[in-house]
């Protein structure tokens, strides 16, 4: 298998290629399990997420590189400076594809560079470009610059807009125009190093251990995809599809987390877009058949645009968040998160919990420059967009993220902030699903959904390779069981993140069937269990990295807002009970009651050298 790791010092501009050990393969994978593991000797405590000593990682895993479907992703991998803990996103398009085939699993960055610099990657030569043109330019603009510059048009760029230039804390790393990394902040890790991007293309061929086996194993899971229910929903609506679903199960937050029941649902959901601004279907992501991404177009008025169209997070966070109901505002919003850099998530979180502050009076127009805040008010929301990406009064304090924000404005203000650990939370609701209680609760980067997708499970279906039940699963408000399957999600969820392919295969393929790719890609025998055994291993080390930077049992909770019933909708009067929940989740997870695993689960997974550490 081809195992190469490129490591990039920014400092003295140098690159050197370095073997994957084996064992790291056949236990990590790659994804996000590479990236445990190696940073978990390279980012000691104490690190400064914005100091050269923060290192960030881009790694591809074994099924990527050839046809499987969803395989043209890659993982980002830092200390989070919007959290200051563990940090790993992901991002779809065809950035994976084209590291595998310049024969890389990985890309290690460290140091700093004295002046913009981005970094282009042809097979196996590496070479340091001035960014002075660059820096300073939209990402749609930069990327073209960078392969123009380069005579590399058959490429992919992960890039930093301005916003990670500036170091905003809710910076993403984009690529391939509109597809994100989107959470925690490692655009601005990129910024403090005076790093616009780094561009890769290669030719090499990708070999799979057990060729034969590989081809038929694509074929037939193609076609599992396809036939899964859920497939045409996605090609046909895109994920804004999951906001006409949050109409029958309250799970898309209504007006800062507080209300249902909202009359604007449909106004700005997937069949709304579909019959209204969605002009064509955009290239699919590298051997997608699902095939969900947007192209869509506004022809006139202020939000006039074309690009990628709005996902289901940034219609709730622009849209149901902040009571509006003005699609084409939404859409435009995406477009300018896109072009500058930033999680469309957080962003989105900041200007509803704005607007409540202004609705509160805790802040005034004086504070914000003359635009009013009211609910709804989709000018309002571009306008102090713009202030946020720009860095610009108001929005200096709002790129801070919740935590921060609340801290420096005060008068109650982080009474109604939603996140876990630092993190904004995405758009879906734990009084909706009880599942996502101990998941946000417990999830390695703060509150998040992809770490443990629930939502695929809860309500629906169980996990027998797992040892869980369906009637774990029947009921999204049982008071038992959410957290063991919590828990056996949060494994097969981490096992996917370091395979790499996209979360949405899981509708379609499960333990079973990632094991089975997985034997046929690496030549390791891999079952099912074992695939769930790597998906525990990562998820334990990625918490020990946590315990490092100071984590502990306190911290796992929810925000004040989310343990508040909701009124009205269909989950009007529910709350999660949290507490039984975790207590679940720690006995099945094997941890001790400060928030560590033991010694005996951390033996048990082969991370011994954990050990000493965390319990010195």
């Amino acid at each position: 298998m081809q195992a190469k790791l490129l490591r990039i010092n920014l400092t003295n501009q140098t690159a050197k290629i370095e073997d994957i050990p084996e064992d790291y393969l056949r236990d990590y994978l790659g994804g996000a399990g590479l990236a445990a593991r190696y940073l978990w000797d390279e980012i000691p405590a104490g690190t400064d997420p914005m100091g050269p000593e923060n290192k960030i990682m881009f790694s591809t895993g074994p099924l990527n590189g050839g046809s499987f479907p969803t395989s043209g992703r890659y993982n980002v991998s830092c200390l989070s400076p919007l959290t200051g803990i563990w940090l790993d996103a992901s991002s779809s398009g065809r950035y994976g594809y084209y590291m595998r085939r310049a024969g890389l699993m990985a890309i290690i960055v460290e140091g700093k560079a004295e002046k913009p610099v981005y970094v282009v990657v042809n097979n196996d030569q590496v070479e340091f470009k001035d960014a002075a043109n660059a820096w300073g330019q939209t990402t749609i603009a930069a990327i073209k610059t960078m392969q123009e510059e380069s005579g590399l048009p058959k490429s992919s760029v992960a890039l930093i807009g301005p916003a990670g230039e500036k170091q905003m804390k809710l910076a993403c790393v984009m690529n391939d125009d509109d597809r994100a990394a989107g959470r925690g902040g490692a655009g601005a890790v990129m910024g403090a190093k005076n790093l616009k991007g780094i561009l890769v293309t290669g030719d090499q061929a990708v070999d799979f251990a057990k060729a034969d086996a590989w081809k038929e194993i694509v074929k037939d899971f193609v076609g599992k995809i396809k036939e899964n229910p859920l497939t045409p929903a996605l090609h046909g609506h895109g994920t804004a599809v999951g906001m006409a679903m949050a109409t029958q199960t309250g799970d898309a937050p209504t007006k800062n987390w507080t209300m249902g029941g909202w009359d604007g649902y449909m106004a700005i959901s997937g069949p709304a877009m579909t019959q209204t601004i969605l002009r064509k279907h955009p290239p699919a992501c590298y051997a997608c058949p699902i095939q969900c991404g947007r192209f869509v177009e506004i022809e006139e008025g202020p939000y006039k645009m074309k690009g990628g169209g709005p996902e289901y997070e940034t219609l709730g966070s622009f849209g149901s968040n902040c009571l509006n109901d003005n699609l084409a505002s939404i859409a435009f919003a995406n477009e300018v998160c896109n072009e500058y850099g930033v999680d469309v998530i957080s962003t989105g979180s900041m200007i509803s919990w704005a607007m409540e502050c202004y609705d509160k009076g805790i802040i005034t127009k004086e504070d914000t420059d003359g635009i009013e805040l009211t609910w709804g008010n989709h000018e309002a929301i571009i306008a102090l967009l713009y202030k946020i990406v720009n860095q610009e009064g108001i929005g200096k304090v709002l790129g801070q993220g919740a935590r921060r924000a609340a801290e420096i404005i005060g008068k109650g203000s982080d009474a109604f902030t939603v996140h876990v650990k630092g993190l904004e939370a995405p758009m879906h609701d734990p009084r909706a699903f009880f599942g996502f209680g101990p998941t946000y609760a417990t999830s390695p980067r703060g509150a998040c959904h992809c770490h443990g997708y629930v939502g695929g499970w809860d309500g629906r279906r169980g996990m027998p390779e797992a040892g869980v039940p369906d009637e774990y699963a029947q009921d999204p408000h049982g008071l038992s069981g959410k957290g063991i399957l919590s828990k056996a999600v949060q494994d097969y969820c981490t096992a996917i993140h370091s395979s790499i392919i996209c979360l949405f295969t899981t509708y379609a393929l499960g333990p079973t069937e990632l094991a089975q790719a997985l034997s046929a890609a690496t030549g390791f025998d891999y079952t099912a269990q074992d695939v769930l055994k790597i998906g525990e291993r990562v998820f334990n080390l990625q918490r020990a990295f946590n315990n490092r930077f100071g984590i502990t049992r306190a911290d796992d909770n929810l925000p004040v807002r989310l343990m508040t019933p909701i009124v009205g909708g269909p989950a009007e009067g529910f709350v999660p009970n949290l507490e039984e929940q975790l207590a679940e989740y720690y006995e099945a997870r094997g941890w001790e009651a400060d928030g560590r695993p033991s010694q005996a689960k951390l033996r048990e997974l082969g991370l011994e050298f954990v050990i000493g550490e965390l319990y010195a």
